[in-house]
């Protein structure tokens, strides 16, 4: 089995990745999707897992990191995946607030190294924030690219070519041996995409598999750089309730404006009751399209931030609502 990490900030562009890779799936292999949501709801394995997909199986955890707080389940989930499925190819995608070096730490112990050929890093990096979200954060991010032989510079339609020419030496900097792919989209030709996911990043046989070894402090690791715990997370669900389109879209540009805290990242997936629509507030832009179906019927909404007003956030999304469910309380 390869396992294939897909890393990245918040909103950088993971989950469309991802999605390209199940449109173009590599042929005859068993292929598993591990998804990690850091907020109690998870949406991410309703779009990846829609009717569309017939390429992958997708299992979510949601609630929480799997690099700290859920290490311990994680280790149980990639045994149990691997009994359950004998995939060819693990896809991992973690949360934008992990930390690579714990998250490869884990796979490294003993009792995960036999259950793989290979593990393989992917980082997705936004252009249009990541200066930005270097000035804030350099250490984490330092960290992130340096671990990382393959790096996509994804949105680079949302910057000039000259931006793009500096980020990818600002990358090199950093990382000279990594090979910087533009992308819009994380729109990728099948042979790039290919090359992508065999590019083999660490040989478990190389691995140092002493079980103590995540434990141990690093520059990274230590104190003050736990970057799950500088964030906090509002997430709902909505049975069976029905939604305004305008209201929800006004509502997704009001968190932009900083008066219910510092938002990085929002999504949800709702019902209008003509159809579902998923919004998006990524990079600081506000997007939607046509939503998947939830097999269970409810909206959900993900927002990550900082200092989260969560009385007026919750208050906002009900006025957003246009028909209740028949209890008359939006569940959640």
């Amino acid at each position: 089995m390869i396992v294939n990490i897909v890393y990245g900030f918040l909103g950088a562009g993971k989950t469309t990745f991802i999605r390209r890779l199940l449109a173009d799936p590599p042929k005859h292999e068993k292929l598993v999707v591990l998804v990690n949501e850091f907020g109690d709801v998870g949406l991410d394995g309703i779009v990846l897992d829609d009717e569309n997909n017939k390429a992958a199986d997708v299992v979510e955890v949601s609630a929480g990191c799997i690099c700290c707080t859920m290490a311990a389940d994680f280790r149980r989930q990639i045994i149990e995946l691997t009994r359950q499925f004998s995939p060819d190819r693990l896809v991992i995608e973690p949360t934008g607030v992990a930390t690579i070096s714990q998250l490869t730490a884990i796979l490294e112990r003993r009792d995960l190294t036999p259950l793989y050929t290979a593990i393989q890093l992917t980082l997705i990096l936004d252009a249009t924030e990541f200066l930005s979200f270097v000035k804030k954060n350099r250490h984490f991010m330092e960290n992130q690219i340096r671990a990382a032989k393959i790096i996509i510079l994804n949105k680079v339609d949302g910057v000039s070519a000259a931006r793009v020419k500096l980020l990818t030496e600002s990358v090199k900097e950093i990382n000279p041996d990594a090979q910087v792919i533009p992308s819009r989209f994380c729109e990728l030709e099948t042979p790039l995409l290919t090359r992508i996911l065999n590019n083999r990043s660490a040989d478990p046989a190389a691995l140092d598999s002493n079980p103590e070894k995540e434990k141990k402090e690093t520059p990274e690791n230590g104190p003050g750089t736990d970057m799950a715990a500088l964030y906090q997370t509002f997430g709902k669900e909505y049975r069976d309730d029905r939604f305004n389109q305008d209201r929800l879209l006004s509502f997704f540009k009001m968190l932009q404006t900083g008066k219910w805290g510092d938002m990085v990242r929002a999504k949800g997936n709702f019902n209008t009751g003509q159809g579902w629509v998923r919004i998006e507030l990524a990079s600081g832009k506000v997007n939607h399209e046509a939503g998947q179906v939830s097999p269970d019927n409810q909206s959900r909404v993900a927002i990550i931030g900082q200092f989260m007003n969560f009385p007026e956030i919750g208050s906002a999304l009900e006025k957003c609502i246009t028909m209740q469910s028949e209890d008359g309380i939006a569940a959640g």
